[in-house]
Formats: structure tokens, C-alpha cells, sequence
């Protein structure tokens, strides 16, 4: 029981652009730089909104999630995970390497103002609720194991580096943790809470489990509404 509470609070905690697999059509790559001094609503515009929305909904088609909910810290951690080739070096996973190609000539130091304006500027999200799971038993699993540290709204926690959930592309939890599980993401040396997730993937290897927690979390109202 202890190992499933910490697979399943982990869980929101790697959620960042790109989805781990995706059979959706592969989008061209966008490699051009932002003109120096450009500002951060001129990077999205450019390098972002063609596959996350220009509001930042997300698309699945594209495998592009929703990014609106998750935190500027939380943002600034994972884009810079995709420009070191911390994320999405694996060929094999799909979205997670077109992401990292994406922003590959995104300068270091944009990189935190960019994060803010997404989680600040652009409006909130509600994704469409797209999972087929049991809410009623994901709420039992959800109170008892992940509450503590996603908060019992699963509006996280960051002092514990916990994101939202709440908010979040239900099908991009799901693919998410299925990346896990595939052995696509948590494999580079640098990712420390990436490893911990793959190593505490297995726990969970039930789809319908996974998929009752998912639903829980897609009742509950984000945090900007």
C-alpha cells in the first residue's frame, strides 16, 4: 500500500509538454530560434501555441497537453529537462523527442519568463474529460494514498514539488505513466524523480486502477477556472 500511495503521488509530478506516445500525426518541427529580445508571448506564439493551442488547451491529436494548470516552477523544471536532453532524448518516444527537437534552440534564460507567462498570462484551461474510469472508486484510492502530498483537491503542493492534478489532459496522465512503464522516460542519469517514478511504475500495473484514479481526478475543479 505504501509503494501505490507514492506511485500515484508521483504520478501528477511529472506531467510537462510532450506525451509519451502518441498515434496521432507527427507535426512538423519547428527549430527556428526566437529573434533576440523577443519577448515570452512571442516565443509561445512562435515555438508553442502550433501544437499546445494558442491558448494553451493542448491538442491530442498532436499529443500536446493542456499546460495551463501546472506551475511556472514546475514548467521552468521541465523545459529545461527537454533543452539538456534530460527528457525526450529516446527516439522511440515519440511526442517527448519532438518536444525536446521543438525546443532545442530555446535560450536558457528564457526559459523561466516563458514558464510564467504560461501558467500566468495565458487563460485556464478545462480539458475535455476523456477517461471511462470508475470516479467514485478512483476518489477512495485518491483520499487515502495521494492526498497528502497532491492536496485533497489535487491542487499540489510546492513545497513538496507536488503539481496540480487537477486540470491536467486525463489522457496525458495516462500516457504519461505509460512512458514509465515503457522504459521511456525516468532513464537519464540526471532525472532524480523521473528514475523514482520508473522504479515505482510496476506497482501499478493494472489499467483499470489507474484509469478509476484518472477519472477522480478529472471531477475535481483546477485551480484557475
Amino acid at each position: 500500500m505504501l509503494r501505490f500511495a507514492l506511485l500515484l503521488t508521483l504520478l501528477g509530478s511529472f506531467i510537462s509538454c510532450g506525451d509519451s506516445r502518441t498515434d496521432g500525426p507527427d507535426p512538423a518541427i519547428t527549430m527556428t530560434a526566437a529573434p533576440a529580445g523577443a519577448d515570452s508571448s512571442e516565443i509561445w506564439q512562435q515555438q508553442c501555441g502550433v501544437c499546445h493551442g494558442a491558448a494553451g488547451e493542448g491538442n491530442r491529436a498532436l499529443g500536446a497537453p493542456a499546460l495551463t494548470q501546472l506551475s511556472s516552477d514546475y514548467l521552468t523544471r521541465q523545459l529545461t529537462h527537454f533543452v539538456n536532453g534530460v527528457r525526450g532524448a529516446d527516439p522511440k518516444d515519440q511526442a517527448g523527442h519532438r518536444m525536446a527537437l521543438s525546443v532545442a534552440l530555446l535560450a536558457p534564460s528564457d526559459i523561466p519568463a516563458l514558464a510564467a507567462f504560461i501558467s500566468t498570462d495565458l487563460p485556464p484551461a478545462r480539458p475535455e474529460d476523456t477517461r471511462k474510469g470508475d470516479a467514485a472508486r478512483g476518489k477512495d484510492y485518491y483520499t487515502h494514498l495521494c492526498s497528502a502530498c497532491h492536496g485533497s483537491n489535487a491542487l499540489g503542493n510546492p513545497i513538496l514539488g507536488a503539481p496540480a492534478l487537477a486540470g491536467a489532459s486525463d489522457w496525458y496522465l495516462k500516457s504519461s505513466y505509460q512512458g514509465f512503464l515503457d522504459g521511456l522516460r525516468g532513464q537519464h542519469a540526471d532525472d532524480v524523480y523521473g528514475a523514482q517514478m520508473a522504479r515505482l511504475a510496476p506497482a501499478l500495473p493494472d489499467e483499470d486502477d489507474l484509469d478509476d484514479v484518472i477519472a477522480h481526478i478529472a471531477t475535481l475543479p483546477p485551480k484557475r477556472s
